[in-house]
């Protein structure tokens, strides 16, 4: 068993090395993620959070360890001296370092989550005023607002108080089963709150768009909740009406969406015809769950370093 702080360290910023390089460019090319959206999904978000849970983890182990004979003890008297209100006690120059840098990353994944989540409710806010002033209500669509443009747009509005939004011009070029499909796309990412999951990813790709895990997780996962909206309106109304109107959309949109919505047509619009017209074989349930436990197991590494030494 490992004991020391500086291979247990070492070992965190190894997974977090891993997990911030060469898993997501593995997952970005691998072929199941299309095939199975959602579970590709928990894998994503498992990946991100792990890489953020091991490196704070490896600074508070470098930082708490050498205060006990191991860095197992050395945690445990830590946490003791935090409830005592004595957390600096014994802590070196060195240690200090490690827990103040420590510190420093948590505070600023955190500021920098809600500030994102701040901006983005104060744009939804304002669009969704926006919104209701200037669009034709009640439509015959239950909970649509249908704006008078000639471009073909349709997008969700986010939030608590959602709004599915489509233009004249989209009536006008869809058929009825195209436009049922498209608005049943729009009301999945309300009620499966699409953009709570993006949330994160987005805020990370916006601070670090240079590391390659923020943007490809970002990127990916916007894509997959596309594909989580598409299987549902494709349940309803098959997958060739639906790729029909997404083409159509994807052909006359003249502009975008609001930052702060999801646009059915602004992501991998091809690959997502493709695998509604030409649907590939249904990656195996024993391989989702394993998908599922393989994210379960990277979310408890950290802690299974952590919170047995608090113990």
């Amino acid at each position: 068993m490992i004991s020391q702080p500086l291979p247990v360290t070492a070992c965190l910023l190894a997974l977090a090395a891993v997990l911030a390089g060469p898993v997501p460019m593995l997952l970005d090319r691998s072929g199941w993620p299309d095939r199975s959206p959602r579970a590709a999904l928990a894998l994503w978000q498992a990946v991100v959070h792990t890489a953020g849970f091991a490196v704070v983890g490896a600074f508070l182990v470098l930082a708490a360890g050498p205060l006990g004979t191991s860095y197992r003890h050395g945690m445990h008297i830590f946490l003791t001296q935090v409830i005592a209100g004595e957390p600096l006690h014994g802590l070196g120059a060195g240690q200090l370092a490690a827990l103040v840098w420590a510190l420093t990353v948590t505070a600023w994944l955190v500021a920098l989550l809600a500030r994102t989540a701040l901006q983005n409710a104060i744009a939804r806010n304002r669009h969704r005023g926006k919104v209701d002033l200037l669009a034709e209500r009640p439509t015959r669509h239950h909970g649509v607002h249908l704006l008078e443009h000639p471009a073909a747009i349709a997008y969700c509005l986010p939030g608590r108080r959602s709004r599915v939004v489509i233009s004249s011009g989209l009536v006008e070029l869809l058929d009825t089963g195209e436009l049922a499909a498209v608005l049943d796309h729009e009301r999945a990412h309300a009620r499966g709150r699409h953009h709570l999951l993006l949330l994160p990813l987005h805020a990370l790709a916006r601070a670090v768009p240079w590391l390659p895990v923020a943007r490809l997780a970002r990127d990916n996962s916007a894509r997959l909740v596309e594909m989580l909206a598409d299987d549902h309106a494709r349940h309803r109304h098959g997958g060739h009406v639906l790729a029909r109107a997404l083409l159509m959309v994807a052909a006359h949109r003249t502009g975008r969406p609001p930052a702060c919505a999801l646009g059915i047509g602004e992501h991998a619009v091809i690959a997502r015809v493709r695998r509604l017209t030409e649907p590939a074989a249904p990656v195996p349930r024993w391989q989702r769950l394993l998908a599922y436990l393989g994210s379960a197991a990277l979310l408890a590494c950290p802690a299974a370093v952590l919170v047995p030494c608090l113990s």
